[in-house]
């Protein structure tokens, strides 16, 4: 079970992570210090890499595969 809760709670922050990267798409300093907070965390740095090498806004998280719906409009 906890397991289940860890995979769950990854999900969520995977999502949050990406929704708040869209959101700060068009101020390039706050994406930029967001996603280094994000590279804190080995699990999400690669996330994040690849968010800032985007030119495009990143799409909704469940076009990534992120299942949780909990921090989408």
């Amino acid at each position: 079970m906890a397991a289940t809760e860890a995979g769950t709670e990854s999900e969520h922050l995977k999502s949050l992570i990406i929704s708040t990267a869209s959101a700060l798409w068009e101020d390039k300093d706050a994406l930029g210090k967001f996603l280094d907070v994000v590279r804190r965390s080995e699990t999400f740095a690669p996330l994040a890499d690849s968010m800032e090498e985007s030119k495009a806004r990143p799409a909704k998280p469940s076009f990534y595969g992120v299942k949780s719906r909990e921090f989408q409009e």
